[in-house]
């Protein structure tokens, strides 16, 4: 993978040509970046310009027989350690699986990864102690070619007390190795690995960065790529899930649903508002389960624009003009309390779809506690 083909990313990269070319290559980074920045991406990126035989200026040759092997992820050199699910304990027991699934989408998130592995969700992910003992086995080894023997360890996270198997490897490796910790959430880090490696910070990725790789590379049209990056806020993943599902009317179904939970607590002895929000729920609930995530996210970046609308800086704003129209008043509602907590809410929705929860009965208990909590506000006026 070149640097030219990452999204965004432009002052990044050339920092890390910079310290390439200064030499200054810490034998241990964590490359840390939310989920759709391309974290992923650019480690191996930054891997294969390290390694390239005839590197230039701003990138990897993409043609010695280094960055060949690099970009179909076969180099002798290059090793991947990734969260694996039973009866699986090592990473390499399922490379094939883990080259196809980068091949595909290198921005690819641990849930996409382990969904390929086990459909229905029930088995847990994991980086085991014997993949930790088998990564300081590769690692003793001689190189076969490259300038540097190098790891990607893709999600950390996954590794709990026996990631502390590889500190002496953090601390003191072979000579010319390169172990690369890619992260989505330092919190879920041992401290113990946080500490034996250099941060390198990923930023989110520019909404005119995402806009303009949409309409160049996936021919989308310029105002749907306009309104999809605004709604996907630096996540280049979820924008990809997001190119084939129609959301032009989630404004409306939005508003729609906002109303109709408000007044449920308001209304339900009377019977009628629990009719309207059963309707709303069951029409929300017929969609597909990656239009059901796609219309939660928008919500949950509808709530997010209410608390910039109502305590932020105008500049901050990025909605459309309906959807400030509606904020105008919409955001009348919210407190820093109730937004934290409807926030968080949608967000663990969204989480429980993902791990086939039931849409409909998720549906009804977010929306009556949406309705509680913004009724709790009016009700103090």
């Amino acid at each position: 993978m070149q640097f030219k083909t990452i999204v965004g990313q432009k002052p990044l990269i050339q920092k890390l040509i910079q310290t390439t070319k200064e030499g200054r290559i810490s034998h241990a980074q964590l490359f840390l970046g939310a989920e759709g920045s391309g974290n992923l991406a650019l480690a191996i990126a930054y891997a294969q310009y390290i390694n390239c035989l005839d590197a230039s200026e701003t990138d990897s040759c993409g043609v010695c027989s280094s960055c060949v092997k690099y970009q179909k992820y076969i180099h002798p050199d290059l090793h991947f350690t990734y969260p694996t699910i039973s009866p699986n304990k090592l990473s390499v027991e399922l490379i094939s699986e883990f080259r196809e699934a980068i091949i595909e989408n290198p921005y690819l998130n641990d849930f996409d990864w382990l969904s390929k592995l086990d459909s229905a969700g029930n088995k847990q992910g994991n980086i085991t102690a014997d993949e930790c003992r088998d990564i300081i086995r590769k690692l003793g080894l001689k190189a076969y070619e490259a300038k540097y023997k190098t790891i990607i360890i893709w999600m950390p996270e996954y590794m709990k007390n026996e990631g502390n198997i590889l500190l002496k490897l953090l601390e003191e490796p072979p000579e010319n190795t390169l172990i690369i910790l890619v992260a989505n959430d330092t919190e879920k880090v041992l401290a113990t690995i946080l500490s034996r490696a250099q941060l390198i910070k990923v930023p989110q990725i520019t909404d005119n960065d995402i806009e303009q790789v949409l309409t160049t590379q996936h021919q989308i049209d310029a105002n749907k790529a306009q309104a999809l990056s605004r709604l996907v806020s630096g996540n280049y993943n979820l924008a990809l899930h997001l190119i084939d599902i129609d959301h032009d009317d989630y404004l409306s179904l939005f508003i729609d649903w906002m109303r109709k939970a408000y007044t449920y607590n308001k209304m339900n002895k009377e019977g009628s508002a629990t009719d309207e929000l059963g309707l709303v729920v069951d029409r929300l609930a017929n969609a597909g389960r990656e239009q059901v995530k796609s219309f939660l996210t928008y919500s949950s970046q509808m709530i997010r624009s209410a608390f910039i609308f109502k305590y932020g800086h105008a500049s901050l704003r990025k909605n459309s003009e309906a959807e400030l129209a509606f904020l105008n008043q919409f955001s009348s509602v919210f407190t820093p309390d109730n937004l934290g907590l409807i926030s968080t809410a949608i967000d663990e929705a969204i989480f429980h779809v993902e791990r086939n929860a039931s849409v409909r009965i998720m549906y009804l208990n977010l929306s009556m506690y949406i309705g509680k909590q913004l009724q709790q506000v009016t009700a103090k006026k």
